[in-house]
């Protein structure tokens, strides 16, 4: 469940973020009741006169007016020679002219008293240096005139409803069909298909949105007009890049309705050197990945996964793990199970009783007592459909799976009716039943265009939208709100020349956030130190403190398991004159005499400030194989703690930490006590850049960060006197 910090975090960026200008806005563009295209001409290779011809063929009921640069007419309606010579109170401008031209074109349009627009003209930002400082020029007058607009570079908006259909490509009302998703995209292109492939699906669409270059509106304002949308049932986004993931993912999570996400440029933004482990292994997925993840959002990793997934999300949610396969393929019907396993599904089990009182429906006796179900000796397609009724009722399963093997022709119709009935019984019941047909694909086709309800087509489809629904609705809780920390402050951590605090410091902030830390002191000399190691006992690490030194280890500047004074009084001096020798012009500030701890399972705690998505925690294995292996799962911070869990046992490393080949358990609480002390420190403290805790040795009871580092903005951080 989301925690009251990591709701107060992200709703307030929300609140913040969204104005009720914005809403009225969106408004505006999508129920308009008059539009006005400029760039129309009568040549026939005209793309504005396109969208004249899409609202005319989509039923568009309101006035609709043509801008050009020439009188004349285009299907019907006459073209004014300005937008001056428009009638006034025209609620959407539609922009289609060279992009030089729509700072004026826009200039005219706030004079007019147009204060909406969608401006589909390329050749801004994404083009050139001068295409910039064009679309720069565009924000300036909107800003000028109140007009809030959607692109510049986008194919447009289309509102199923009321007819509106923007986009400068020609498009056929009989190929689309309305329905409950809505679709946000970054790309013209992405929108467009799939506005045609949920169509194909049986699903259909009812709002389209091409955001473009998002020069003023963003996918935050449109989502948060889409969720509070009465005809958008579920969204699907698609984005290729991410401006402010922490207030998108906000909004996201708050929503009742279910959010796709298709995200595409997946490739690392930055092969810059890190400072830390944590920055090294992150790159933009990783981070979104855990996000969505955090957020319970669902993402696509295709267009056809998306589609899939909306199916499952138009189908009542799966509330449990329980499933019956219902199949007219034996082979068919083993594939379902291994899917099913797969997916985490538990296929219930078929009482006696219940295959007695499902013979009665026919004479044979052919149905073997499992799950699946294998009815591939019934050829009576409405016995099908009182089957999955009595599974329904008598069982009642989390979720159906129907898996459907057919010819057209003769078994066409009869499919058909079986689709249509099961769909029924479905809505009927609220429980969702996903029905999977495999014909030729003319068939195919035409039950979907014939049957009011979702087609799977393949059976992994059906079962990965299945587990999404589950997923979606057993996980997601409401967000809780309560006060924020307030920590008191008392001196100050000295900053390195790269940044850095140095070891000591970064332990000492660690401690108090809660982090467990060994035991250790400072020591300047020789004898500080045999001092330092006669407190804590033998053995004893030394470690060199120098600003100029961010990895000790690799300048040769710690000593391991020194085990007595006579080899303190060798290490220490021989730790800083091989130091001075590898870094000419080192400044040593004393060392850290440290408890030598061992038998611990080495792990890493990380935290880095995502420039889209802010603070962010990391989890995995430690030591030298931090790297190596991998093996690291991220979040957002704050935490709560079923967030820390469920981090921990996302990593391969989990089951180590259980204990094999005879070692006990690693203390798990621990783990989890010190990543939500660590993600309270990235979210109080906003001097702290980066973390890496590294290794944190856990023990059957407690754990201990032996070494630290940590990367500051400013020149110095005061401490919270309190932990907790």
């Amino acid at each position: 469940m989301f925690g009251w910090r990591f709701a107060v975090f992200l709703l307030q960026s929300v609140v913040s973020g969204l104005s009720v200008a914005g809403g009225k806005a969106m408004h505006e563009i999508f129920y308009p009741d008059s539009v006005a295209v400029i760039g129309v001409s009568e040549r026939s290779d005209n793309l504005a006169a396109n969208i004249l011809r899409n609202m005319l063929g989509f039923g568009y009921a309101g006035s609709m007016y043509a801008v050009g640069l020439r009188e004349g007419r285009v299907h019907g309606i006459p073209i004014r020679p300005s937008v001056g010579a428009l009638p006034s109170g025209v609620d959407l401008a539609v922009i289609l002219t060279p992009a030089a031209t729509v700072p004026d074109v826009l200039e005219d349009c706030g004079r007019k008293g147009i204060r909406h627009a969608v401006i589909e003209s390329g050749g801004f930002s994404e083009f050139s240096e001068a295409g910039r400082e064009l679309e720069e020029r565009v924000r300036a007058v909107a800003c000028r005139w109140g007009i809030r607009f959607v692109g510049p570079n986008c194919i447009s908006v289309i509102n199923m409803e009321n007819g509106l259909c923007l986009p400068f490509v020609h498009l056929d009302r009989q190929a689309v069909r309305r329905g409950p998703v809505s679709v946000l995209a970054q790309s013209g292109g992405v929108s467009i298909t799939y506005f045609h492939l949920l169509s194909e699906a049986g699903l259909g669409v009812n709002k389209v949105v091409s955001m473009g270059n998002k020069g003023d509106l963003d996918e935050v304002d449109y989502l948060a007009f889409l969720l509070d949308d009465p005809g958008t049932e579920i969204v699907c986004l698609y984005l290729e890049s991410i401006e402010d993931g922490r207030r998108l993912i906000g909004l996201a999570a708050s929503s009742p309705k279910p959010i796709i996400v298709h995200k595409a440029n997946t490739v690392r933004s930055s092969a810059d050197i890190a400072f830390s482990h944590t920055a090294a292994l992150a790159n933009d997925d990783r981070i979104v990945e855990a996000a969505l993840r955090q957020a319970r959002l669902s993402r696509a990793r295709s267009f056809d996964d998306a589609v899939a997934l909306a199916q499952g999300f138009a189908l009542p949610p799966v509330r449990g793990n329980n499933l019956v396969i219902v199949s007219r393929s034996g082979g068919h019907a083993v594939v379902a199970a291994d899917a099913a396993e797969a997916n985490g599904f538990r296929l219930v089990s078929i009482p006696d009783a219940f295959l007695s009182s499902v013979r009665s429906l026919f004479r044979a006796d052919v149905i073997a007592p499992t799950n699946p179900l294998d009815l591939g000796a019934i050829f009576d397609f409405d016995v099908y459909a009182r089957v999955v009724e009595k599974c329904l009722y008598d069982l009642n399963p989390d979720a159906l799976l129907l898996v459907h093997t057919y010819v057209a022709g003769a078994e066409g119709e009869v499919s058909r009716r079986l689709a249509r009935r099961t769909h029924e019984l479905s809505r009927e019941l609220e429980k969702p039943v996903a029905f999977c047909a495999f014909a030729q694909q003319g068939e195919i086709e035409l039950l979907k265009r014939e049957t009011d309800c979702p087609v799977f087509g393949k059976i992994e489809a059906a079962m990965r939208a299945l587990a999404a629904s589950r997923e979606r609705y057993t996980r997601s809780k409401s967000l809780t709100l309560a006060p924020t920390y307030r920590p008191r402050r008392a001196g100050q951590l000295p900053v390195g020349r790269d940044g850095a605090l140095s070891t000591d410091a970064a332990l000492a902030l660690c401690a108090s956030y809660g982090i467990p830390v060994a035991e250790g002191s400072v020591a300047r000399t020789v004898e500080d130190a045999l001092t330092a190691a006669g407190a804590l006992g033998y053995p004893v690490a030394l470690k060199v403190l120098s600003p100029d030194v961010s990895h000790k280890s690799d300048a040769g500047g710690v000593a391991l398991d020194v085990g007595s004074p006579e080899e303190l009084e060798v290490a220490f001096p021989t730790l800083v004159t091989r130091l001075e020798k590898r870094v000419p012009n080192v400044q040593v500030e004393g060392v850290l005499v440290q408890r030598m701890l061992s038998g611990g399972r080495e792990i890493i705690l990380g935290g880095m400030r995502d420039p889209t998505f802010g603070p962010v925690v990391m989890f995995g294995l430690g030591g030298i194989y931090a790297e190596l292996f991998d093996d690291t799962a991220f979040r957002l911070a704050p935490l709560t703690r079923e967030d820390a869990v469920e981090m921990i046992a996302e990593v391969r490393a989990h089951a180590w930490l259980q204990g094999v080949r005879g070692e006990g358990p690693a203390d798990v609480a621990a783990i989890v006590d010190a990543l939500r002390g660590l993600s309270r420190m990235l979210v109080e403290c906003a001097e702290v850049v980066e973390v890496d805790i590294n290794p944190l040795l856990v023990f059957e009871r407690g754990a201990a960060a032996v070494d630290a580092r940590v990367l500051m903005r400013g020149i110095g951080l005061h401490l919270p006197l309190t932990g907790n």
